[in-house]
């Protein structure tokens, strides 16, 4: 295993001995291995398909050092989609924001000092992001807000029942015990939570269906729910990492692992899991039908059905980690990610496929 800060920091984008463009891990979040991509600092259109051959996946941006790596990618429609990430680690770092407008990507301004960015979710009418030393951004409209946790460590993931309603998830990775804020509106402030194991020092994502139905997961395979009340953990059988989650509340895929993937599916009542000889993965699509599919290390893109534990492999132009997965039910679907397994600095990709 890699460092245990960049692997597990990184949102983990399962570690794997694909080639990279660095030999040495990172030390904090950083989750892919890579080869040598094209430096591309202006805005990049999606090439259309001029053969008769099925439309796949296609590299639609790279980027180069100047920009770094992205970790996240979401949007309300298919043609107004954003993808976050940026470059270093800790207070020095830089947030980077692109905006997909169904034509082209385009860079956006973000507050000054915005340190990289890990998640964003959009929540009622705004948009929201975190990143390193516990940034948190909200975009109204076309003007970003940076907003104060009250934290320093990494926060990873974001998910929102409602503007009053919002959770955060994070940790260092390498020390100290996993954080989760609840915005009510005004403020952010840390929820209280279940003794959990020693080792665990970092929850990576969540997902909700509401106020009472809350998804986290993140080191050593921990989950923990949130129904309202109270945080409980729930056993999935595996200590493997868990490093993103998606789906509704009976059909909830979480996946992980390292030096192999891990699957763990919900169903309402119980958590079904299996170990795959697979590099480990990082991103997650599932529509409410169930299906979707799996991205990681290696480039890897899987095609998933609802409680399956055999995904399909799916053609992917790349070999840099897909830290993150996004789509619509009839498409477009985008992956992204950069050679996060790494030490810095980072380069990025983004990948599309027109669906379904």
């Amino acid at each position: 295993m890699l460092a245990r800060r960049a692997c597990a920091a990184l949102l983990l984008g399962a570690c794997s001995s694909a080639p990279s463009t660095t030999d040495a891990s990172s030390s904090t979040a950083d989750p892919s291995t890579s080869t040598a991509t094209t430096t591309t600092t202006a805005p990049t259109t999606t090439a259309e398909s001029t053969t008769a051959e099925p439309a796949g996946w296609s590299v639609a941006l790279e980027l180069g050092v100047d920009k770094g790596a992205l970790f996240s990618v979401w949007g309300p429609q298919p043609d107004d989609v954003i993808a976050v990430g940026g470059q270093g680690v800790g207070p020095s770092s830089k947030g980077l924001a692109l905006r997909w407008d169904g034509v082209a990507w385009t860079e956006l301004a973000l507050p000054p000092g915005t340190t990289r960015l890990h998640w964003l979710a959009g929540v009622g009418d705004a948009l929201w992001a975190v990143g390193e030393a516990g940034a948190a951004i909200r975009r109204d409209g076309d003007a970003w807000t940076t907003i104060d946790t009250g934290v320093d460590v990494p926060l990873w993931g974001i998910w929102g029942a409602g503007p009053d309603a919002i959770w955060s998830v994070g940790g260092d990775g390498f020390v100290g015990g996993p954080s989760v804020l609840r915005w009510d509106g005004d403020a952010w402030t840390p929820e209280s939570l279940p003794p959990l194991p020693e080792d665990c020092h970092a929850l990576f994502k969540l997902v909700g269906t509401g106020t009472a139905d809350v998804t986290a997961v993140g080191d050593l395979g921990v989950v923990l729910q949130y129904d309202g009340a109270a945080w409980t953990q729930q056993d999935v059988g595996s200590i493997a990492d868990l490093i993103s989650v998606s789906g509704p509340a009976s059909a909830r895929l979480a996946v992980g692992g390292r030096a192999n993937a891990r699957l763990a599916w919900w169903d309402g009542q119980q958590w079904t899991g299996a170990t795959l000889d697979r590099p480990g993965l990082s991103g997650v699509w599932i529509g409410n039908d169930g299906a979707g599919f799996i991205t990681g290390s290696a480039g890897q893109i899987l095609h998933i059905t609802a409680g399956s534990l055999e995904p399909e492999p799916e053609a992917s132009p790349t070999n840099l980690l897909l830290h993150a997965a996004f789509g619509f039910a009839e498409g477009p679907r985008f992956a992204v990610g950069g050679n996060l397994a790494g030490m810095p600095p980072h380069v990025g990709v983004v990948l599309q496929h027109p669906g379904p």
